[in-house]
């Protein structure tokens, strides 16, 4: 119930902001809301492409980037290799290579994933390193005592330290994700949060946009969610007040 405190906060200061500018370009809250119940099945098909094309970008970028990043801090001589490349280009505003991805992609929906599998690759890879390098040198001693092979090190010392790394790394990463996902629907699409809210914007439909804006917002909080419930049964080890 806490939780929900500050977001009924919120909303208080939005309807009460909206009642006293009494503005039409900022409608109130409940204006927003019976707009958005009126067109709700329009908002919850472009809903589901953004999702589907977050959804798509996150699961690669895991898949991918957290195998390489293990694999670079395990071995010295690859980190010492590829970890300056990897620190060079992790803070390269992706949205910069946005007219590339689409040169090379084109413009529908395989570009709009590979930009949210770009921002978040980087973000695990970075994370997994990371937390691999920083796993104390005493922990690996006893399995190497026994002669432990490289898969029961990983299994039992490295992605206990990763996961939790990961998760958080794919938390932070979503809030860029969404925002770029929102500027990468403007183009070449008719499907989408970030189309609808352009679309209803032009078309002065201010009601309507901050619907959109509002399910972008509701997409967020629903993917942060999921991955809290998610590192919550992958990695039960984990204090419960981390993971909410």
């Amino acid at each position: 119930m806490k939780k929900w405190i500050g977001i009924l906060a919120l909303i208080v200061l939005w309807q009460v902001t909206a009642v006293l500018t009494h503005n039409y370009i900022f409608p109130t809250f409940l204006q927003v809301m019976q707009s958005f119940a009126v067109n709700s099945n329009s908002i919850i098909i472009h809903g589901f492409y953004s999702s589907i094309r977050l959804i798509a970008g996150v699961i690669l970028a895991v898949m991918i980037g957290m195998p390489v990043g293990i694999l670079i801090g395990y071995h010295k001589t690859l980190s010492e290799y590829i970890s300056p490349v990897i620190y060079l280009l992790a803070p390269i505003p992706k949205i910069a290579l946005l007219p590339m991805i689409m040169l090379l992609f084109g413009i529908g929906n395989l570009s709009k994933i590979f930009i949210i599998f770009i921002i978040m690759f980087f973000q695990v890879i970075v994370a997994a390193h990371d937390a691999v390098k920083n796993i104390p040198g005493e922990y690996f001693i006893p399995l190497r005592t026994i002669r432990s092979g490289h898969k029961a090190i990983i299994l039992h010392i490295i992605l206990p330290a990763v996961l939790p790394e990961m998760f958080t790394s794919v938390r932070i990463g979503l809030a860029t994700g969404i925002s770029v996902l929102f500027f990468a629907e403007t183009f070449g699409t008719r499907w989408g949060l970030g189309f609808y809210i352009m679309d209803m914007w032009m078309r002065l439909d201010y009601k309507q946009m901050y619907a959109g804006i509002l399910a972008l917002g509701i997409l967020g909080l629903i993917s942060v969610s999921a991955v809290n419930r998610l590192q919550r049964c992958i990695c039960p080890w984990m204090p419960k007040q981390e993971t909410k």
